[in-house]
């Protein structure tokens, strides 16, 4: 039972289909200052190959500061910090917005409000889905209340040890386990099979037609379940020539090679990003007053490795903090004691004229 729950719960964390890459811990600083700008830090911490590499999910052009030192730990990695000041947050969005495919894709939001005695801050910072395949949806596989209980279960507020009190529990989530793999695996393969239909198309030849090949969709999914639960697009290539018992298929394939270069770039993307580990934090003006972050120091929230929530739902960081404005009351102060000056002064006159 153990090791199922174990499958299981990598598979409900969203983590599953993945290659072997280089992993990267990611770690995210964003301080943001009183008057709405926001110095980014992001650190890659991973071993000289994956640094030299640069296949960094955000794009670091030169307007970041780069350095690169040794860590201190046992495992001598390298760590790569780039750092940039935004004047705003539509200058974060602009710089990373991202692109599908090819990197990470952020929405920041900063919201400030004047009180007089105090300024209320909220920061919000939106990673849209990991996932780059989302022809089916989820709900042809799971419930609402499934997809609430998977969505629960991956933020926290369900304890997944005290959902599998009963055997009927650990079936139910044994079939949700089933269903999230079709469902990866059936949003792999339908833009495969999108392409190879196209190249089919493109042959125009009458003894391999869109029509048979439509027909076939079935039995070419249940084939490729092992190619596509690893990634391995190529492979496919054989296993459509198989099924279809005919060399059009090699030609179809080929006639389609740029859509299935595009196909294994995304996969490859996907895999990469969901290997590697992120952390973020933000720093606030005056103290934080709410936030969903799972740690909190005065006017510091984390974020621990939030990629299994972010991956094919999206996570949504966000944090209010509220400083006190001391020119205000130190201001407000100067007036209260003027206006007993004032009324002091007053009275006294009225006494001596008394």
């Amino acid at each position: 039972m153990r090791t199922r729950c174990s499958s299981i719960a990598f598979l409900l964390c969203l983590s599953g289909i993945v290659l072997l890459n280089g992993c990267l811990d990611v770690t995210t600083t964003s301080e943001v200052h009183r008057d709405g700008s926001i110095t980014r830090t992001i650190v890659f911490t991973g071993d000289s190959a994956e640094i030299s590499r640069g296949n960094f999910p955000v794009v670091l052009d030169s307007s970041w500061s780069r350095s690169i030192t040794r860590s201190t730990g046992k495992d001598k990695n390298f760590v790569l910090t780039a750092s940039r000041v935004f004047r705003n947050v539509d200058a974060m969005n602009d710089a990373l917005g991202g692109t599908p495919g090819k990197t990470l894709q952020f929405r920041f939001n900063l919201d400030r409000s004047f009180r007089w005695f105090f300024t209320t801050y909220r920061y919000e910072e939106v990673n849209l889905p990991f996932e780059q395949f989302t022809t089916v949806p989820v709900t042809e596989f799971l419930s609402q209340s499934e997809i609430a209980w998977v969505t629960g279960f991956m933020t926290g507020t369900i304890d997944q040890k005290k959902g599998l009190a009963t055997r009927g529990d650990s079936l139910a989530v044994e079939g949700i386990y089933n269903r999230l793999q079709e469902y990866a695996l059936r949003n792999r393969f339908e833009p495969v099979f999108a392409a190879f239909r196209d190249g089919v198309s493109a042959l125009n030849d009458t003894a391999l037609t869109v029509a048979a090949v439509s027909s076939f969709k079935d039995s070419l999914f249940r084939s490729s379940r092992k190619a596509l639960d690893q990634n391995n697009v190529d492979t496919l290539r054989f296993v459509f020539r198989r099924v279809l018992r005919t060399s059009l298929a090699d030609k179809a394939w080929q006639a389609s090679a740029q859509q299935i270069a595009e196909i294994k770039r995304k996969m490859e993307f996907e895999s990469t990003t969901n290997s590697h580990t992120y952390n973020s934090t933000v720093v606030m003006p005056g103290l934080i007053i709410a936030t969903n972050a799972s740690n909190v120091e005065g006017n510091t929230a984390t974020w621990k490795d939030f990629k299994d929530q972010a991956h094919y739902l999206g996570f949504t960081m966000w944090v209010e903090s509220r400083h006190v404005n001391w020119w205000a009351v130190v201001l407000a102060s100067v007036v209260v004691v003027a206006l007993l000056g004032l009324l002091i002064a007053s009275l006294f006159r009225k006494r001596r004229a008394s």
